[in-house]
């Protein structure tokens, strides 16, 4: 009689239309394929990219056994109430099942719970909010953040609550296996720029237009956009683009994650806004600028530190990076290798602690967690009702 594989509940955010976190399941399955992985999400809803893997929501993950519980990448640790995220238009705190929730359901089934190279999106704030932080780290087998800043904010939770743990690690983004998951031939590159678009980003329309322009006319290439987040309305503003330019462009509009990674991997240069089509363009040796603004997050100052990469292919408009194409980002055939034996490592340890049973303990701000958020949000709410109130009698 043959063993049954062993059965992993992989949470994140696998429901939204956005090219970066839908590569963690493929990557999961890439690196542990032994494993049967169960995806799991705030809802079952399917994204627009057909080769998505299939998931299924939180509330019915609840229902089945695992073996061990995986909260997988992104930057997802976060306490916020559903109306401040993209599942504005559900009751709760989704992004909090997805780590503390996670925590719950391996406590309660006595298997090991894993933090796998998550980014954490602020300091958290509040007595209620740091106790049931720092009780998720603690009840965690193992603890991986995708940069420094997030190990920090996490360290200083446990501090504030007089917990120690020195095992936390900083470890690559795990979609830097993309170029080993998804290999190209690197003799048909593309006689192309690929651009990626997000009007947080890249407004004034007419400004981006200008330096698209100009930066097509200076390569002497054409431009193709790839849309990477449709759920920040991408595509949208990449049409109003694209249809100002007077140079040679192509909105890649691809339901395929595949075919994405591939149309930026067989680019001769990469300039975006997204972190992970950024990383792509890196694990596939394509020269790369950044176009954010003068106050990146700290997840892209992370993302450079464990490149070696100088802040300077961050670029605050497309102005600045049409002054700055002589010196795009390019990991170092060192930088690379290194990058690949700690992902290496750090698969070899998840599957270390995923066979050795580690049981997590319960606890009662885990165990809570949703009344606890709930009557915290009412209160903070009553707050701010008060304060305004008061603010007119004065």
């Amino acid at each position: 009689m043959s063993r049954s594989r062993i059965k992993i509940a992989h949470l994140g955010t696998f429901d939204v239309d956005n090219y970066g976190d839908l590569l963690f399941p493929h990557i999961a399955e890439f690196r542990l394929p032994n494993y049967e992985w169960k995806h799991i999400s705030p809802t079952a809803c399917k994204t627009v990219f057909e080769d998505g893997k299939e998931i299924i929501s939180f509330n019915d993950a609840k229902k089945n056994n695992y073996d061990a519980v995986i909260t997988g990448g992104g930057n997802i640790i976060n306490l916020k109430p559903n109306h401040n995220t993209v599942y504005k238009g559900i009751r709760g705190f989704d992004y909090a099942n997805l780590w503390v929730g996670a925590a719950k359901l391996a406590a309660d089934q006595k298997i090991p719970y894993i933090l796998n190279s998550p980014g954490i999106s602020k300091s958290f704030e509040g007595r209620l909010h740091k106790k049931i932080a720092a009780a998720t780290f603690c009840n965690a087998s193992y603890v991986a953040f995708r940069e420094q800043y997030s190990k920090k904010m996490a360290v200083e939770v446990l501090n504030y609550e007089n917990k120690e743990r020195n095992d936390y690690i900083v470890m690559p983004d795990t979609a830097f296996d993309i170029d080993k998951m998804w290999p190209i031939d690197y003799s048909q590159k593309s006689n192309c720029i690929v651009v990626n678009l997000n009007p947080r980003y890249h407004e004034p329309i007419k400004e981006t237009v200008f330096y698209l322009d100009k930066i097509s006319e200076k390569l002497k290439m054409p431009i193709k956009f790839v849309v990477i987040g449709a759920c920040h309305g991408d595509y949208d503003f990449t049409l109003k683009v694209s249809k100002e330019l007077k140079s040679e462009n192509h909105i890649f509009n691809s339901t395929n994650l595949k075919e994405s990674a591939h149309l930026i991997g067989n680019a001769k240069y990469f300039i975006g806004s997204s972190m992970h089509a950024f990383i792509t363009a890196l694990s596939y040796q394509v020269p790369a600028l950044l176009v954010l603004n003068e106050r990146p997050m700290h997840k892209f100052i992370g993302l450079l530190e464990i490149g070696e990469l100088s802040s300077s292919v961050i670029c605050k408009s497309f102005e600045d990076s049409f002054n700055k194409l002589g010196a795009p980002a390019l990991l170092s055939k060192d930088v690379k290798i290194s990058i690949q034996k700690k992902l290496d490592k750090h698969w070899n340890a998840i599957d270390k602690v995923v066979n050795s049973k580690k049981l997590s303990a319960t606890n009662i701000y885990i165990n809570n967690y949703q009344k606890i958020l709930t009557g915290d949000s009412k209160f903070r709410n009553l707050l701010v009702r008060v304060k305004k109130l008061f603010s007119e009698i004065v």
